[in-house]
């Protein structure tokens, strides 16, 4: 069963123009887009308001639809194939609500029939297109985290990202993105594809964006352009220091390099720090790496979790 666009614009079949074009007002101040924004049953209902309006307001197309209803006007009934409507009388089908008995040509609807103007060309061709011009906004953008290990944030890396998004019509489209991770990004960086997110109802695109996020790694965090490695140090180390001439230990960096830290001398208290100059994150400037930041190595003075009464004793005996 097709259409009744009577009852869609909340009218009836004797309406006249003006009641018509009234009703359609209302109707589409209701459910236009830039009133609702993201909402896919406004989009669908200012549609068929849109139909509706375009059908009954066109004394030719009127007559039509009264006579054999949405089918018949969009080319599935009424004349037979190829007609297309032109010569056809309609007796007492005159311009809306008025008598009259002309003979109506609709060589415009083509072989295929009727086929429905874009909604917000025919709002605009019925009230300007100012009407929202104080509240009309462009397409807002879509942000999505990207999450990024920081040895990619360290060496860089390309990501190819499945992304999905909403047409106009309802349909959704997928698309492959490729990003290019480069070194000394940081959280917060922004990646933008201008007009790869969805389509509102008025066929714009809104701007995908994303948004770098950095994964917690296992070994170092990131404070500004440095890393922040913690290394363990066993207490009697830490007091007694480490045996051997060249006491270092070895930092596996973010791009795999095996980096040697010498211990500091004497007493190593608990979080004291090793700065290990140009070993940190890359910094950009101007689009390219110019330096790097620095590796603090904060060391972890290791508690044991017992001790017998004899150490005890002997502790206190030392340090007493």
């Amino acid at each position: 069963m097709g259409k009744n666009y009577y009852d869609i614009l909340g009218i009836s079949k004797s309406a006249t123009e003006d009641e018509i074009k009234k009703a359609y007002k209302k109707m589409a101040l209701k459910w236009h887009p830039d009133r609702n924004q993201n909402s896919e049953e406004a989009t669908k209902k200012f549609k068929e308001v849109s139909e509706a309006f375009e059908v009954l307001s066109d004394g030719n197309k009127r007559a039509v639809y009264d006579q054999f209803g949405e089918e018949g006007l969009k080319g599935g009934g009424g004349p037979s194939p190829g007609a297309g409507f032109s010569g056809f009388n309609f007796p007492g089908a005159g311009s809306a609500g008025g008598p009259g008995g002309p003979t109506f040509t609709f060589t415009s609807f083509g072989p295929g029939g009727f086929s429905p103007t874009d909604p917000t060309k025919i709002f605009e061709s019925a009230f300007g297109s100012g009407l929202f011009s104080h509240t009309a906004s462009p397409p807002s953008e879509v942000t999505r985290p990207l999450k990024v290990s920081l040895e990619d944030l360290y060496n860089g890396a390309m990501k190819h990202i499945k992304v999905g998004r909403k047409r106009r019509d309802g349909s959704t489209e997928d698309k492959i993105l490729e990003i290019q991770i480069h070194p000394g990004w940081k959280s917060g960086t922004k990646i933008r594809f201008p007009k790869a997110g969805n389509e509102n109802a008025r066929g714009e695109s809104q701007d995908l964006v994303f948004v770098v996020e950095e994964k917690p790694h296992e070994v170092f965090t990131r404070e500004g352009n440095d890393l922040v490695a913690r290394v363990p140090v066993p207490l009697v180390d830490a007091l007694a220091g480490i045996p051997g001439r060249t006491a270092k230990t070895v930092v596996e960096m973010l791009d795999g390099r095996k980096l040697q830290v010498s211990f500091p001398s004497g007493i190593i208290k608990p979080d004291q720090e090793t700065t290990v100059r140009g070993e940190g994150m890359p910094i950009r400037k101007d689009g390219v790496v110019s330096r790097k930041g620095d590796l603090i190595v904060k060391w972890d003075v290791v508690f044991p979790s017992r001790l017998t009464p004899a150490q005890q004793e002997g502790i206190r005996k030392v340090l007493g």
